[in-house]
């Protein structure tokens, strides 16, 4: 459906949402926060989990060994406090009382056992490689836990931002374990929701919405519908930018928007024999119109990206040589590649690639804008669209040629390591199209030894220039965050990295009678 005819239908059916004496009773009216969520999570355990959905429900349910704030620094959450008593070895200590959802006191052993349970490698934890440095764990005492490594780690305590299970639990499916945050989990229904409700244990104090429901709607109109209507009160970065406009004329609805820290980025398999020419990488690239997409897909809301790092992240390199569309530029280098035009004018292509991408609409309006302009250089592509956990599967075991995805929740930029180093392919880490540069490999592990923060800066501007060079994945952009909610929601905090922690300081303010949530 064409942007405008979508636009037109969707304020046709808001209206028909808001006449008169014809608005049900509300999930909000009764004080039940709902969520709209792009996609469904493959898993919500945190030694499992590794999309963004399962991550965002993760920071309501759970709590993290140590929290972190909006620019990424560590925040204390379950660790109170830490202490470095050696570069290899540092300690931490619990606070008391903070309790599991089933009352049981999270303590040191909780702790060393989540840690290793994602060690062992018959759990398969895609995780675990991100803590091979750990040598041992030991706990001192209910309430004092200690690591030691076998080497000095730099990355080592924003690892630690990773939610505690109780000793024992086991890796239950679909069954996310008993977790210590500010909602409990109550009924979970893969693809469909999952129900929260207020922990009234919880360490920092009960949330004041006693009820949350999170729904996966992976179709944008749809998403917009239900929030126009009211059954969804709160989407973050989940209405397509050309809704924006006809969702604010809906007096009920208020948008904020800030700068966004997740960049997405198109990704080439180079075990492929046409994507492991690193010129063939580069014409792709150049022949896509970013500024074209942004302006006209994104309306404006999203920053062009040179790096996987964001713009003012700590570690982002300056002076990367930025690539504009060219594609002249990208043909001549698809003729040295040996990919020569056919027919000339004619409808044959020099080469032909598959696009794999969610059914997320806003995705696939990209991709068929990807599409166009690679076929004007000469490139065929057939585009493929799949629910999330089919998509995200295919990806992880290498099953592509073409592919988009976003990085959220960077906090070091050891993401480095997990996505290029080339002993990081899955399921061992995120190198999914299969990267190999022994140099790179040098500077990664360098980068992890290194305790300045000056060098390491250093450092990773020559990670950065040459993956620009070489191109293993093509930067795209950087979406701000635009969150669209029911005006009565209050207390939410945008963060570049679209954390959800802040859901447990929200309110519900002004419903019907003056009635107080629950």
């Amino acid at each position: 459906m064409k942007p405008a005819s979508r636009i037109a239908l969707s304020s046709l059916l808001l209206g028909a949402f808001t006449l008169a004496g014809c608005a049900p009773k509300l999930p909000i009216d009764e004080g039940t926060l709902v969520i709209a969520l792009p996609g469904a999570p493959t898993s919500i355990d945190p030694r499992l989990a590794t999309d963004a959905y399962g991550e965002q429900i993760l920071q309501m349910t759970h709590a993290f060994l140590v929290g972190k704030d909006a620019s990424g620094s560590p925040l204390p959450d379950l660790a109170e406090s830490w202490e470095e008593r050696s570069p290899t070895e540092i300690a931490f200590r619990l606070r008391k009382g903070a309790r599991f959802h089933n009352g049981k006191e999270v303590t040191s052993d909780d702790v060393r056992y989540t840690f290793e349970w994602i060690l062992d490698p018959r759990n398969r934890s895609p995780h675990r490689a991100a803590y091979e440095k750990i040598a041992r764990i030991d706990a001192l005492d209910p309430h004092t836990v200690v690591f030691h490594l076998k080497e000095p780690f730099a990355p080592f305590l924003t690892g630690m931002m990773r939610g505690i299970v109780p000793a024992g639990s086991g890796a239950g499916g679909y069954s996310p374990p008993v977790g210590a945050g500010p909602f409990k989990a109550e009924d979970f229904q893969p693809d469909a929701a999952i129900t929260l409700s207020r922990f009234d244990g919880y360490y920092g104090g009960p949330p004041a919405i006693s009820k949350v429901v999170v729904k996966f709607i992976p179709d944008s109109n749809v998403r917009f519908l239900e929030i126009s209507k009211g059954s969804v009160n709160f989407v973050l970065n989940g209405v397509d930018p050309d809704l924006l406009g006809a969702a604010l004329k809906n007096r009920n609805l208020v948008m904020e928007e800030a700068p966004g820290g997740n960049v997405s980025y198109l990704g080439f398999n180079l075990r492929d024999r046409v994507l492991s020419d690193a010129r063939v990488r580069r014409a792709i690239a150049l022949a896509i119109d970013r500024e074209a997409i942004v302006r006209t897909v994104w309306k404006g809301h999203a920053d062009l990206s040179d790096s996987i790092l964001a713009e003012g992240f700590w570690a982002h390199a300056g002076g990367i040589p930025p690539l504009r569309h060219d594609p002249a530029e990208a043909k001549r280098l698809l003729d040295l590649a040996g990919y020569r035009d056919p027919d000339g004018d004619g409808p044959k292509p020099r080469v032909t690639l598959s696009y794999k991408t969610s059914q997320n609409e806003l995705r696939r309006r990209i991709a068929a804008v990807v599409q166009e302009q690679l076929r004007q250089v000469g490139i065929a592509v057939s585009i493929h669209s799949y629910e999330w956990g089919t998509f995200f599967s295919d990806i992880r075991k290498g099953n592509f040629q073409l592919f988009s995805l976003t990085w959220v929740g960077i906090s070091d930029p050891d993401i480095f390591h997990l996505a290029f180093h080339s002993t990081q392919v899955p399921p061992e880490g995120a190198n999914r199209g299969g990267y190999v540069n022994p140099e790179i490999d040098r500077l990664l592990t360098a980068g992890r030894r290194e305790p300045s923060r000056e060098r390491r800066k250093d450092i990773y501007r020559k990670v950065q220039l040459l993956l620009a060079r070489e191109l293993p994945v093509f930067p795209l952009w950087t979406g701000r965050n635009i969150l669209l909610r029911d005006r009565r929601l209050a207390g939410f905090v945008l963060t570049p990295d679209e954390d959800y922690a802040s859901a447990k300081g929200m309110r519900i303010e002004n419903l019907p009678g003056g009635k107080a949530p629950p």
